[in-house]
């Protein structure tokens, strides 16, 4: 199969998970909300690994509105977990509020006009997009390449490129660590668009790699609920805010221990992915 193939299915698909579940979002179910946030992930993940082969001008602005998208869906989202992570404490009702406030900023984003022209022209950009008619030699030789070939350069460099970035992982502050989060879910997505389109010898090592990537994105993925759970709890009203800050005190010794027990976890988990 040529990489132009291969691209315009994997986008397809993530296209197809963003439409099936949309109905269910605006009804304000928080499970197809987190489908629809993968699917736009792995649509970006798959984007980026393809690279120079799919880059034009018409993704650069499909991009940015990409990005006001993902704002309303990523803060609706985030106060699901955070909920979810609060059943019976004092913040709760407080994140259940925000929740609301920030759905009905969704529904509005996902019921728009700027919203539809979005889907359907990422749609005709899959299709027929720039990306599709460069005519120069260099274009043409990188969509024609068998995946293959392709995904196995690419899944090298792309490994190697957490390898470095993951160094130190315990150590790392909150900016850093989320870098690595980023890498891993897009290595791991990588991963698993190369199943059936790479040599099954080959992809053995890489199934393995992506077994552990699953569980150290598990870790990673705690870590990031917590802060931002936290985050949440500071923006709470002033008189919810000061019982917040009560519980939090009792809890603030917990949340280490807790966090250096995943640190400890996650670079246990690094290691085995790197090698």
């Amino acid at each position: 199969m040529r990489c132009e193939t291969a691209f315009r299915l994997i986008l397809s698909e993530c296209l197809e998970d963003v439409a099936t579940n949309h109905e269910a979002v605006c009804a304000g179910d928080p499970t197809a909300l987190h489908r629809t946030r993968i699917a736009l992930t792995r649509l970006k993940a798959a984007i980026a690994f393809y690279g120079r082969m799919v880059a034009d001008t018409e993704w650069t602005r499909l991009r940015a509105e990409l990005k006001w998208l993902s704002a309303h869906l990523g803060a609706t989202r985030d106060l699901d977990v955070a909920i979810e992570n609060s059943k019976g404490q004092p913040e709760e009702r407080a994140f259940r509020a925000a929740r609301a406030d920030a759905f009905d900023r969704l529904k509005d984003a996902l019921n728009s006009e700027r919203y539809w022209q979005w889907f359907d022209a990422m749609w005709d950009w899959v299709g027929s997009g720039p990306w599709t008619a460069k005519q120069d030699r260099q274009a043409a030789q990188r969509r024609a390449v068998p995946v293959s070939v392709f995904h196995a350069r690419r899944l090298a460099r792309w490994h190697e490129k957490l390898t470095r970035k993951s160094r130190g992982l315990q150590g790392m502050g909150k900016t850093k660590r989320h870098n690595v989060r980023l890498a891993s879910k897009r290595l791991r997505y990588a991963i698993e668009f190369s199943d059936g389109g790479l040599p099954a010898e080959d992809y053995t090592a890489w199934r393995d790699i992506l077994k552990h990537l699953r569980k150290g994105q598990q870790i990673l993925g705690e870590l990031n609920d917590a802060e931002v759970r936290r985050e949440l709890a500071e923006s709470a009203s002033d008189q919810q805010q000061m019982t917040v800050t009560r519980q939090a005190k009792h809890e603030k010794i917990r949340d280490r221990k807790r966090k250096s027990q995943l640190l400890r976890r996650a670079a246990a988990v690094y290691r085995k992915i790197t090698g």
